[in-house]
């Protein structure tokens, strides 16, 4: 009997390993090859006409020869700190003032969530449109109304097109956050509010003594998922920008795909994307040291 009941463990232990198996061999697939392969790749100088096995020379390069490195890191911090600040201030107004509304709450709500809906490319074509400098919608408005004489290239202000790029990825962060931040202020108890409007609290002491202490875990979650999209966003800066004027707008993920797709050095793109991912992952620590969750009540 024990026996028996040995080789029926072992069958439905087989039997479950062939269940997990086909989710396993995608995931090697399309998660662990790619990286494995992405990680080897770096270590290979491919500037000549055949691979040659160099080490971490890719990543040295990189750091400490590289004078486009830098440069770009800070322009990809600039983009991540100017569009994410600002989708997080209006994020966090639009969620406040939909969780206090009573009435068309469904309504109010989808109307805040549409840009979100809006894939990124078509978002960006219609941004490139409205700032276009001969038939943009924004210029016309500005000299219709007055506050211009002539027509702005916005798009090529050596001084401030990435803070305008900055704000088109805003404007499509803000549903994103707001979501978070919606969702964290519903599970605040409204009688504390409430002890608080007998205690003779006003608005702005109840958001710093009960609101924001209570929202630090959405706070954390939505900022430092919108940074990491952000220092990773592609499609948004390709489009309008293409890292122009001049190099003003070149950020880390344009330097991958032009040292890849243009100059095809595939070794050192791939050097630059391992990079690109240890930061992000030091992104995630720092976010989590800033806001610790386990002091969080």
């Amino acid at each position: 009997m024990a026996e028996r009941r040995k080789q029926q463990i072992l069958k439905d232990g087989q039997f479950g390993f062939l269940m997990v198996l086909p989710a396993l061999v995608l995931l090697t697939l399309i998660v662990i090859f790619p990286v494995v392969y992405v990680l080897i790749l770096s270590l290979i100088d491919d500037s000549g006409a055949t691979g040659v096995w160099t080490g971490l020379a890719n990543y040295r390069k990189l750091l400490f020869e590289d004078s486009k490195f830098w440069p770009y890191f800070l322009n990809s911090m600039k983009y991540v700190v100017f569009g994410v600040g600002s989708a997080f201030v209006v994020g966090l107004m639009v969620a406040l003032s939909l969780n206090a509304i009573k009435k068309l709450k469904g309504t109010a709500r989808m109307f805040a969530l549409w840009a979100w809906a809006v894939p990124p490319v078509i978002a960006s074509l219609m941004w490139k449109w409205l700032l276009n400098d001969t038939n943009g919608a924004i210029n016309y408005v500005l000299m219709a109304i007055g506050l211009l004489k002539n027509p702005v290239a916005w798009l090529s202000l050596p001084w401030g097109t990435m803070l305008i790029l900055s704000q088109v990825h805003s404007w499509t962060t803000v549903p994103f956050i707001m979501v978070i931040l919606l969702a964290g202020l519903q599970t605040i108890s409204p009688e504390l509010y409430e002890v608080a409007s007998i205690d003779g609290a006003g608005s702005f002491h109840k958001f710093r003594v009960i609101t924001f202490p209570l929202l630090k875990t959405s706070i954390l979650t939505s900022v430092m998922l919108s940074a990491i999209f952000a220092f990773r966003t592609f499609d948004i800066v390709f489009t309008l920008t293409s890292g122009g004027p001049g190099e003003s707008t070149e950020m880390l993920v344009t330097y991958v795909y032009n040292t890849a797709f243009v100059s095809m050095k595939l070794g050192y793109a791939a050097a630059l994307s391992v990079i690109m991912v240890l930061i992000s992952m030091l992104m995630v620590v720092l976010f989590v040291k800033l806001i610790p969750t386990d002091d969080i009540s």
